[in-house]
């Protein structure tokens, strides 16, 4: 039997049978005393991750930032970054010096110490990037966290990257680094997790596939509330100009990188004032409960089948 098909989330389901000891976290994490120390990875490659055209430089800076996500998404902080690369002979190095300037523009942002790696010869371009961090053992968010009874909020807006998607394929140049140009939401988490926050996990495969996760993990239902999603202005254009349904935009695309929640109720309202007043935007997409995940548009519940983004499916 070929992987091709299989779907990522079934391979990820067969290596932690044989692995029954992963932690099913967005960062692995172990006790250090008063903090935990958090330690993820993360790896892209020109064939799935890049459009041809896209900046270097960019590249680079995407690179780094969907690696810091998953530390973001535990509320903690990112420390050390290692980074190593398989690439083949034909590979410019003009090309390869701009990806590292990328990277090094977002690592210095985010005050993040290269550590080392390593470089192979092989085929195409792919990075393979490793995060060391850390975070306070009153301050990690968990998906296991999420319960019935929590509001489900989201960082900023979403479809843009899904957006800049569309526009490539359609010809649009700019597209291409509309699609990478995300950012690693390190300090709403950890205003967040400042603020009582316990659940969480990024967005990086979309709604859909993160809900899918969720259920999985915890057996909470997730009830989303189509209406109430902050859209991207790009949203718009792209469902006016090439019919794209709203929905695989905001729902199953992923590549977003902002950081889903769970809230109690109660907690909302304060939540709400204070990361307003740092200037962050969140809104609430949703609630959860004991059931199936559903869609809620136009007042009428819809199951939803779909599992998001995979890789090999």
């Amino acid at each position: 039997m070929k992987i091709d098909g299989m779907g990522e989330r079934n391979l990820i389901k067969n290596i932690m049978d044989i692995f029954p000891d992963i932690i099913n976290e967005d960062s692995f994490y172990f006790d250090n005393g008063s903090n935990y120390i958090l330690i993820t990875t993360d790896i892209t490659n020109n064939v799935k991750h890049y459009p041809e055209n896209a900046d270097p430089e960019k590249m680079g800076y995407f690179f780094v930032s969907l690696n810091l996500s998953d530390i973001a998404a535990m509320g903690g902080i990112p420390d050390y970054f290692l980074s190593s690369f398989s690439m083949s002979r034909d590979i410019e190095y003009e090309f390869f010096e701009k990806f590292l300037i990328g990277m090094k523009r977002c690592l210095n942002k985010y005050n993040v110490k290269m550590a080392g790696g390593d470089t192979k010869e092989g085929i195409g371009f792919t990075a393979s990037g490793m995060v060391v961090g850390h975070v306070e053992k009153d301050r990690i968010m968990l998906r296991r966290n999420f319960k019935p009874g929590m509001y489900i909020g989201i960082t900023n807006d979403l479809g843009k990257n899904a957006s800049g998607y569309y526009m490539w394929i359609n010809g649009e140049e700019e597209g291409a680094n509309i699609l990478i140009d995300i950012e690693p939401r390190i300090e709403e988490s950890r205003l967040l997790s400042k603020l009582g926050v316990k659940a969480a996990m990024d967005l990086s495969d979309g709604i859909y596939s993160s809900i899918y996760q969720l259920k999985n993990i915890t057996g909470t239902g997730f009830k989303i509330y189509f209406d109430k999603i902050p859209r991207n202005p790009l949203v718009r254009y792209v469902k006016e100009n090439y019919g794209v349904d709203e929905k695989e935009l905001l729902l199953n695309f992923g590549g977003e990188y902002e950081i889903l929640f769970g809230i109690d109720k109660d907690k909302w309202d304060f939540v709400y004032k204070k990361m307003d007043e740092y200037g962050y935007r969140i809104s609430i997409v949703g609630e959860t409960y004991n059931g199936e995940n559903v869609l809620i548009e136009n007042g009428k519940e819809i199951k939803i089948d779909k599992r998001g983004y995979e890789h090999f499916a």
